[in-house]
Formats: structure tokens, C-alpha cells, sequence
């Protein structure tokens, strides 16, 4: 028993039976302004259909009480980051299948449609593999301000290496080179989560 009540199994309030698994994240969730808790997840259809992966969020609109499942963003996506840019659209940044780069769409109904963003497929190369992404506004104040941090193996194709955290001060519509900070340039660069500490420091 956790010091929030008795835990709980919600596989039965979100997953649909016939799909093959449910999983939350990896990485963190976030507080939408209004309240709304939101956590990214991916669903893997039946072997029936090919057991193909679609990255979605899960949303809790009464404090984690129960939780609804979105829609699948985009086909053959798995683990992804998500943030609130304006207030109520989401924004999903995922982890593509195909390679060579980052797939990004957004919601403004809580995930139960989706548009793909300018930047996706385009702006943010990857090995294929976990990102982190967060809104330092929301994360400081609860306001939005546009400025959002990524961080990934900053590559186009294994192995995952130059681990790297990029900048964007327009929602995610450009990542300026000059904004990108060089972490680690080594091998066996993996999975990475970003929390800010203070206005300083992330």
C-alpha cells in the first residue's frame, strides 16, 4: 500500500483486449495548465494485424481516479515524450521505426486525433531509439513560453552516440544548431530523461 491508497491494475481501463501489450513511457509525464494528467504510452496491435507499435498518450482528467487512452499518433512509433505547448495542445515526439529521424505530431483534443507537425520526420535526427523532451516554462512557472529541451543519441543510424540536449524558443519549429550542447560524443548513448531544477539548470 503507497501512502496514495491502495495501488491499483489499470490495464483494464485502457487497453483494448485484442492488442498484444499497453506500455507507459519510458520517461515522465506531465500536468497539463488545466489540471489533466497525461503520460505518453504505445500499444502493439494483435499478431493478427502484424503486431504493429503506435505511440499514444494515457490522460487522467481526475487527479489519476481513471484514465483514458488516445488514439495511435502514428503507425510503427514506440517510446515518446510528451509536453503541452499552447494551452490544451499536446505534443508527442516519438521514437520511429523507419530510422534516421524523430516522427512529431500534435493534439488539441487530448490525443483523440492527431496532426503531424512541421518538424516531423525532418528536424531531429535518431538511431532509433528513447528521447526526452520537456516545455521549461510549463516546468517552472505552468506557462508556456515556447521553449522546449530534447535530448537523444543525436545520430541517424547506430550505434547510438553523441549524446546531445537541443534547444528550440519557438515550440518546437526549429532546433538551431547553435543551440545544441554536445553531452557525451562516446558509444552506448541510450535512454535519457530531462527534469529542470531551477531556472538555471536542467
Amino acid at each position: 500500500r503507497s501512502s496514495c491508497g491502495p495501488r491499483r491494475n489499470l490495464t483494464g481501463m485502457v487497453k483494448d483486449a485484442a492488442w498484444s501489450y499497453l506500455l507507459q513511457g519510458p520517461g515522465r509525464g506531465i500536468t497539463m495548465g488545466d489540471g489533466r494528467l497525461v503520460f505518453p504510452a504505445q500499444y502493439q496491435l494483435s499478431p493478427g494485424e502484424g503486431r504493429t507499435p503506435h505511440s499514444t498518450v494515457l490522460v487522467s482528467a481526475d487527479g489519476g481516479e481513471t484514465w483514458s487512452i488516445g488514439v495511435g499518433a502514428r503507425a510503427d512509433t514506440t517510446e515518446s515524450a510528451v509536453v503541452e505547448l499552447a494551452d490544451g495542445e499536446l505534443m508527442l515526439n516519438m521514437r520511429d521505426n523507419r530510422g534516421g529521424s524523430r516522427a512529431v505530431h500534435t493534439s488539441v483534443d487530448g490525443g483523440a486525433t492527431w496532426l503531424a507537425h512541421g518538424s516531423s520526420r525532418s528536424a531531429l535526427t535518431e538511431p532509433v531509439c528513447m528521447a526526452s523532451l520537456i516545455h521549461v516554462g510549463r516546468e517552472l512557472t505552468g506557462e508556456a513560453d515556447g521553449r522546449l529541451l530534447f535530448s537523444n543519441p543525436a545520430v541517424p543510424a547506430a550505434p547510438r552516440r553523441r549524446m546531445t540536449i537541443r534547444a528550440s524558443s519557438d515550440g518546437g519549429e526549429s532546433w538551431p544548431e547553435e543551440r545544441w550542447l554536445l553531452l557525451d560524443e562516446g558509444k552506448s548513448a541510450g535512454y535519457s530523461c530531462l527534469t529542470m531544477i531551477d531556472g538555471a539548470t536542467v
